[in-house]
């Protein structure tokens, strides 16, 4: 029997798709872990958490050695614990007779640097470190609203939307409730903010693009793949996220609903609808081998895309940890589909591998 362990930062996170994947999981195939990676005992090589036990159909709290077969869902951030697990995960990723179902990408600003060189050039918006505010404020002439990101961000957490009008600078950021609006009357002020912030975190920033309907709601298309139990990749769906009028980002955390892609694309013209789809398929298609060509091998990716007015298709972000709420929301009926392929995945990988030594 295989031993499949689920890593989170905690055994709060992520409960109910953790169960999902053991409840789904063959019993007759897979024993089923969830634990936090700062349990490990490097004496005993055991971590502490639980069991799922399929017949009572609950967890049980134990210490087990590490299992054969380990699922990152681990989202770091900037603390002790999060690098105390981070440097452990990392250490565990050398050794062999571990595998793990997928890898974690690197920062944007690295991802940016891949995808530039690559064949996907023209789908991205111009990316720059952000050492400082006079770096942005030297560029107001040419690039001006501009939209700046943390390097090491995700969920749209600290983005600004920054605007030079007059002499006024315009900054604003989504929070779950509202948009936060600052208006600074002059550069010294704004300088002095924005290096706070920088101060922080590692930025980039871009130049601000349109991703807006005609009613000013921020929209991008959230489209997720995942590797077959063969190895080979495959667009599950995609779906349009819609975000509240005149806000930056289309977040569900932010309150935006959530419509298929087949649905929405339903209100082009018949050549458009044909364009757009291909052309995201097409993009859809090409990603992932350009990735593991410069990356660990991956299982999974959400990648966001933005659309503008005239047509112009952009890639906004890439995930190898995604979410599912999207796609749950437009397609319930792949909820088993999704809670089942992680562990078809691993069970994939197995007969991949005694093919090769055999």
């Amino acid at each position: 029997m295989k031993h499949f362990g689920i890593m989170t930062l905690s055994l709060n996170n992520e409960i109910s798709y953790v169960e999902e994947i053991a409840k789904h999981a063959d019993p007759a195939e897979f024993l089923i872990y969830h634990f936090v990676p700062s349990t490990f005992n490097p004496y005993t090589e055991k971590v502490k958490g639980k069991i799922f036990h399929h017949k009572k159909g609950k967890w049980i709290a134990g210490e087990f050695p590490l299992p054969s077969f380990i699922y990152d869902r681990c989202f770091y951030h900037d603390s002790p614990h999060s690098n105390q697990c981070k440097n452990i995960v990392n250490w565990l990723k050398q050794r062999k007779d571990i595998q793990f179902i997928g890898n974690g990408l690197p920062n944007k600003l690295k991802l940016y640097e891949v995808l530039a060189s690559s064949s996907l050039k023209a789908y991205l918006p111009k990316t720059k470190k952000l050492t400082n505010a006079k770096q942005l404020i030297a560029s107001f002439p040419s690039i001006n609203p501009v939209i700046i990101k943390p390097i090491h961000g995700s969920q749209g957490n600290g983005i600004y939307f920054i605007h030079k009008r007059k002499k006024d600078i315009i900054v604003k950021t989504d929070k779950k409730e509202k948009q936060v609006e600052h208006i600074f009357a002059d550069e010294q002020k704004f300088g002095e903010w924005l290096n706070k912030i920088l101060a922080k975190n590692e930025y980039l920033s871009q130049p601000y693009l349109p991703l807006c309907t005609r009613n000013k709601q921020p929209f991008d298309i959230r489209c997720f793949l995942q590797k077959k139990p063969d190895g080979k990749w495959k667009i599950i769906e995609k779906g349009i996220r819609l975000g509240n009028k005149n806000r930056i980002i289309s977040n569900l955390s932010a309150g935006a609903i959530v419509i298929p892609f087949h649905d929405w694309v339903k209100d082009f013209s018949s050549s458009s609808q044909k364009f757009l789809t291909q052309e995201v398929n097409d993009i859809l298609s090409s990603i992932p081998a350009i990735l593991e060509a410069s990356f660990p091998s991956l299982f999974e990716l959400g990648i966001d895309i933005g659309v503008t007015e005239n047509g112009s298709l952009w890639i906004l972000d890439i995930n190898s940890k995604p979410g599912r709420k999207v796609i749950l929301n437009a397609y319930p009926h792949l909820a088993e589909q999704l809670y089942k392929a992680p562990t078809l995945y691993a069970a994939g990988i197995t007969d991949i591998l005694e093919t090769k030594e055999g």
